[in-house]
């Protein structure tokens, strides 16, 4: 049977598989489905409707489902779905969505860490770590394998690609491609090579994907014409294709623009002055 504390308030629309631990002062409040292994450890708020799948770990002060902080929002939601085996560290909120029928989302084995938080209408994919203090705005999309640096902040309805990173103290307000890192104020400064290589990424194929990003940001380029050359160059075949496929993607379907480069960015300034 479930090991649930006394002091933990359960509504009867909840449902709990039989080995889920909830700690004391727990409130699960509504439409909630908490699946097998997860563990509330203590005061952790879950307000429904809320779907957790399982061996997920919710530490103390973690609160998932509330309202949204949106002065539009009418009460309508399909509430936040959550995957299996990620792990919510003290403090992390998590919004509900204002959709009627699509939930806040979170994948499977993310890290959130202390104090982070996911606004309304997020989708967030697979193994992606949101350190402590990291913000999502609404309606952000985060792809696989994605690391939010402390303090860091992504603006409402920016993507953010696969394997991308983006630094301690950072903002996004445009969109962020697959393999590229940022710091400071909208500012890419390179490639996420580091995480290319830990991903299993070769040699030759992180050489193409060098390409397409000196194509992308250090060509001069329009975003428009850079998605036409990788898109040559995918057509051409060789290591790295696919990647780079997923790169000129991405660049169609942005509709915020891209972060820019630093030092092409400073460069245009100069030249204003």
């Amino acid at each position: 049977m479930s090991k649930i504390h006394p002091s933990a308030v359960i509504d009867p629309q909840a449902k709990i598989a039989p080995d889920v631990q909830v700690g004391p002062g727990c409130v699960i409040d509504g439409p909630v489905t908490i699946g097998q292994g997860c563990r509330l450890r203590a005061h952790v708020h879950l307000h429904g409707p809320v779907s957790l799948g399982s061996d997920n770990e919710l530490y103390p002060f973690v609160c998932i489902g509330f309202e949204p902080q949106d002065r539009k929002y009418n009460g309508t939601t399909c509430g936040v779905k959550i995957g299996d085996r990620n792990i919510f560290r003290e403090g992390v909120t998590i919004h509900c969505s204002t959709k009627p029928d699509r939930p806040t989302t979170v994948g499977d084995d993310n890290m959130f860490m202390t104090n982070s938080h996911l606004g309304h209408d997020v989708t967030l994919s697979d193994r992606c770590t949101i350190v402590t203090g990291a913000v999502v705005g609404g309606h952000a999309q985060i792809s696989d394998d994605v690391t939010l640096g402390g303090n860091g902040a992504v603006h409402q309805f920016c993507r953010v690609g696969r394997l991308a990173f983006l630094g301690g103290n950072s903002t996004l307000v445009q969109d962020l491609p697959p393999f590229v890192t940022a710091a400071g104020y909208l500012r890419v400064n390179g490639l996420n090579l580091v995480g290319l290589r830990r991903s299993g990424v070769d040699r030759q194929a992180i050489d193409a994907v060098k390409s397409a990003f000196n194509t992308l940001y250090l060509e001069g380029h329009t975003n428009q014409v850079a998605a036409e050359i990788m898109e040559k160059m995918v057509k051409k075949g060789g290591p790295g294709a696919e990647l780079v496929a997923e790169m000129a993607q991405f660049v169609r379907g942005s509709t915020r623009g891209l972060c820019p480069h630093a030092h092409r960015e400073s460069r245009r300034r100069k030249s204003k002055e």
